[in-house]
């Protein structure tokens, strides 16, 4: 590992002799991706504090990326549509977990965006309406946080070609 990541905690640094090849290392902490690191960023940015950030929480066999201050879940998951995944139902999926778990009243936030960095992620998240620092959002159960040109797009190339 990358000293520096642990002296300067704004440098990402990729862990090559951990569990998983692809880690990477921000604020002493261990992140999947560049885009976690966005969302983590952004938490901090609007007040989280690091020991109230709640990563990669573990509801039975399960892990959810984020739940900032235990009031609201968030799993990010930008590339679910580049797989044919469909958002709805991972959320489903997941939101149905929680609820088996004893977390029915928590809500989820499920991100399928390419953040670009903090300032997009505030920008979206007020535009819906979620506020990690309150727990309010739109939607109790359920929030989808959903790049709508790009899902379009997607579906387009995804659909056969009629000549």
């Amino acid at each position: 590992m990358d000293t520096n990541a642990v002296n300067n905690p704004d440098i990402v640094t990729r862990i090559r002799d951990g569990p998983s090849k692809n880690a990477l290392m921000y604020d002493n902490r261990v992140f999947f991706s560049r885009q976690e690191v966005l969302c983590y960023k952004y938490l901090r940015s609007i007040g989280v504090p690091a020991k109230k950030m709640h990563m990669e929480y573990r509801v039975g066999a399960k892990h959810l990326d984020f739940f900032p201050l235990k009031r609201v879940f968030w799993e990010h998951h930008p590339i679910l549509l580049k797989f044919g995944k469909d958002p709805v139902e991972y959320g489903e999926e997941r939101r149905a977990i929680l609820d088996g778990k004893g977390y029915g009243h928590i809500p989820l936030v499920v991100s399928c965006v390419m953040f670009k960095g903090p300032e997009d992620i505030r920008q979206r998240m007020a535009c819906i309406g979620v506020d990690f620092r309150t727990g309010n959002v739109p939607d109790s159960e359920i929030t989808y946080v959903v790049d709508l040109k790009e899902e379009m797009c997607i579906e387009l190339l995804m659909e056969p070609m009629l000549f």
